[in-house]
């Protein structure tokens, strides 16, 4: 695999960027309110093992996450900002470095990442959210071919279902919205106990028990990143 620190235009820090030697295609990569961190990371290992190069830019750098966070959701709502402005910034850079067209590049998206992936959709040829607060309808116009996944057991985002199927609807956009039998962040294998332990009641958070529907939601985003992406 070639991992690499790319630098992103208006970015605070480096990106992470792996690729296996010939991709088929390329996946822009949002993280979650963490921030950069390890199992994110692991996502994008995960997309280049199936034959994807992944760029994840770093949205917060050293700065105050909670001001971070607060800043990225009133982007996500308006569908503009400096943070969505590095996304997109970092799929030319994806496109270039990988040798894919900017054309054929995808995003994805987990938890806050999940909303800014529907926020900037519209610049990508496919979009994976996952577990994210979609915008409303207006700011995700034009988006393409669109898949999410969300935890049947994660109370946080049951209205998001619901939004979300209603917008793509009403945008006749392709889509897919799979509800598995999961908490929230079942995608990704983080291990954040404190965390895990406040938010329990409602966000469900269990990365033992949600290792089957983890292997079906991935199973469903490379089945719809081929049909889309691969080149």
């Amino acid at each position: 695999m070639d991992r690499q620190e790319l630098s992103i235009p208006g970015a605070v820090a480096p990106g992470y960027y792996v690729s296996p030697p010939q991709p088929r295609g390329a996946v822009v990569v949002i993280h979650e309110i963490f921030g950069r961190a390890p199992d994110i990371e692991r996502a994008c290992d995960r997309l280049a093992a199936g034959g994807y190069a992944a760029l994840m830019p770093d949205l917060f750098g050293d700065r105050l996450k909670p001001l971070c966070v607060a800043r990225s959701i009133r982007q996500i709502a308006r569908g503009h900002g400096p943070e969505i402005d590095v996304i997109c910034r970092a799929g030319d850079v994806l496109a270039e470095r990988s040798g894919i067209a900017r054309e054929r590049v995808g995003v994805i998206g987990f938890c806050l990442g999940g909303g800014f992936a529907l926020a900037v959709g519209k610049a990508f040829a496919a979009t994976s959210s996952n577990y994210g607060q979609p915008p409303d309808r207006q700011v995700m116009a034009g988006i393409g071919p669109t898949i999410a996944c969300f935890g049947a057991r994660d109370r946080s985002t049951s209205a998001a279902v619901v939004k979300l199927r209603t917008n793509l609807a009403e945008l006749g956009v392709p889509h897919e919205v799979h509800v598995l039998n999961a908490g929230h962040a079942f995608l990704t294998d983080g291990h954040r106990p404190i965390a895990e332990f406040l938010t329990r009641p409602l966000l469900a958070v269990d990365a033992q028990r949600d290792r089957e529907a983890r292997e079906d939601g991935w199973r469903r985003i490379f089945a719809f990143f081929d049909q889309h992406l691969a080149t």
